[in-house]
């Protein structure tokens, strides 16, 4: 015998099936009392106002896509509004049957109702709709989430990413450009100044079998980088010069590197050969969200997590800027194969690659004449000509000399010479430190295993050690790392003179009188120096 059901089940049992019955255009009756002739019947569909779905055959009419505002919804995302005229859906009566409880009998009885339900056939009814969405730009998708990334294409096509848009606090967008070709998605990226090289470079090229640029970049087996300029970094660095055809090749083969380089490839003390022979060394800055983890970090970052990534000073603003797609290919579906054999990024500013090594450069330089033989002498400088990627900050001689005066100087390069080689690995680091990376840090750890401060202010001055020196001439490019002038060495706190502490200044001259530091860290708008 079947157990009671408590009333209150009984009550909210009788309360669903009422809320199920009482759809629109629908009957029901526990006797099953229904006119039977209804069953199969069309009716009218979409109660509560709404309009019947619509069939599977449309025709779009018009479709216009208006770009949003980027600074609030990201690059290349689009209101589209497009006008279809629609078939609709045919609606019938259909039977639906349900067990209820009875609470007076103790028992389930089965009850059927008809309800107006969908079918997939259509109607010979038509109307025209106009839906408005925010979607991609035509050619344009959101970035994959990472496990996606390194994905390869083949025949099949790759997924949407429209479900995998992240919730960041700046709004994503769509910032990876379709194409077939890394010069397609060169075009759709919008980056004329870029292509404007490449048309001068191959001007002067001739002959059916002649190697062009154009031919690099337009092929589905690129097996290239390029780290493009964007339009305003170019006309700004070209501004006022005379491109001829090897200047524009040049410029552009040196922003070429050899292989597929996505962004989890540019990491810290990355090195990259390019087309041009020249190598270009990557450097990332980290955030973290409210996270003070390094009691040297006396500016903590208070935004998102993130990371900024540069190579050779030039900031990375668009990662990964290109996913190839066969179907974006002429003659696809016929084409066998593509894979994803490139990769676009979008920089800042224009690297331009040097060919002389740091210690070449502060050898060759006469302002450095007397802290090149220091530099010799303790065996430094055959240091700096190696291919590890360095920066430098150093001091001319007369900028030593001012800061520590002449028999100081002379005691540390002519007698006691320890003092002197740990004064120079402290303003020596490991990678390549252009002022756009090092205006973001608070402090940079040095040769001498310490770390040093770094204060950056609102009008691009960086200052560095405890003593505060200022970088008077940034960003001195070398074919293995950066060399920065500043105006004396940047000293340890308490250090050591040795034997010629008795000659070190009593007041040193006095550094002069700065604004408050700002946080750049949390300024991610901030550009390269």
């Amino acid at each position: 015998m079947m157990a009671r059901v408590p009333a209150a089940l009984c009550l909210v049992a009788a309360v669903l099936l009422r809320g199920a019955a009482s759809g629109g255009a629908s009957y029901f009756n526990s006797q099953n009392a229904y006119p039977s002739y209804l069953v199969g019947q069309a009716c009218s569909g979409a109660p509560y106002g709404y309009l019947p779905l619509s069939c599977g055959s449309s025709q779009v009419l018009s479709k216009v896509e208006v770009p949003l505002p980027r600074a609030t919804n990201g690059p290349n995302l689009c209101s589209v509004v497009v006008t279809a005229q629609v078939h609709e859906t045919l609606y019938t009566y259909q039977q639906i049957c349900v067990d209820v409880y009875k609470c007076g009998k103790n028992i389930y009885e089965k009850e059927c109702r008809l309800q107006c339900m969908p079918t997939n056939k259509c109607t010979s009814n038509v109307r025209t709709d106009t839906t408005t969405r925010a979607q991609c730009c035509t050619g344009f998708q959101p970035r994959p989430p990472p496990s996606l990334i390194c994905s390869t294409t083949s025949t099949t096509l790759p997924p949407t990413f429209s479900q995998y848009v992240p919730v960041l606090t700046e709004p994503s967008g769509c910032p990876v450009a379709i194409g077939c070709t890394l010069y397609d998605c060169l075009k759709r990226q919008n980056l004329t100044e870029f292509l404007r090289l490449v048309n001068i470079s191959d001007s002067t090229a001739s002959g059916p079998n002649a190697t062009t640029l154009f031919s690099l970049l337009n092929t589905t087996d690129s097996k290239i980088t390029v780290f493009a300029p964007t339009n305003e970094a170019l006309a700004s660095s070209l501004q006022g010069l005379v491109l001829d055809p090897v200047l524009a090749g040049n410029i552009v083969r040196n922003h070429l590197v050899v292989g597929m380089v996505d962004e989890t490839q540019l990491g810290n003390q990355g090195k990259f050969t390019t087309v041009g022979g020249a190598t270009l060394y990557s450097t990332i800055v980290e955030f973290y969200d409210n996270i003070n983890f390094i009691v040297y970090t006396t500016n903590p970052y208070t935004g998102p997590s993130r990371t900024d990534r540069f190579i050779n000073g030039a900031q990375i603003v668009v990662k990964d800027a290109c996913y190839f797609r066969i179907d974006a290919c002429p003659g696809y579906p016929y084409l066998a194969n593509t894979r994803q054999s490139g990769q676009l990024q979008i920089i800042n500013s224009v690297m331009m690659p040097a060919n002389e090594t740091i210690a070449q450069i502060i050898f060759n330089d006469p302002r450095f004449r007397n802290l090149s033989d220091a530099l010799g002498n303790l065996g430094i400088l055959n240091f700096l000509n190696q291919s590890y990627p360095r920066t430098l900050f150093v001091p001319t001689d007369d900028a030593l000399i001012a800061q520590l005066g002449p028999r100081l100087v002379d005691c540390l390069t002519l007698a006691v010479r320890g003092p002197l080689n740990n004064l120079l690995l402290f303003n020596l680091a490991e990678g390549v430190e252009y002022t756009s990376s090092l205006s973001r840090r608070t402090y940079l750890y040095t040769m001498l295993l310490s770390y040093t401060n770094v204060y950056t202010f609102p009008n691009g001055t960086i200052l560095l050690g405890s003593n505060k020196v200022q970088i008077v001439q940034p960003n001195i490019p070398a074919s293995n790392g950066v060399i920065h002038i500043v105006n004396g060495l940047a000293i340890p706190p308490s250090f050591n003179f040795g034997k010629c502490q008795q000659l070190v200044p009593t007041a040193p001259p006095p550094t002069p009188a700065k604004p408050v530091p700002s946080t750049m860290a949390s300024s991610p708008s901030s550009g390269s120096g």
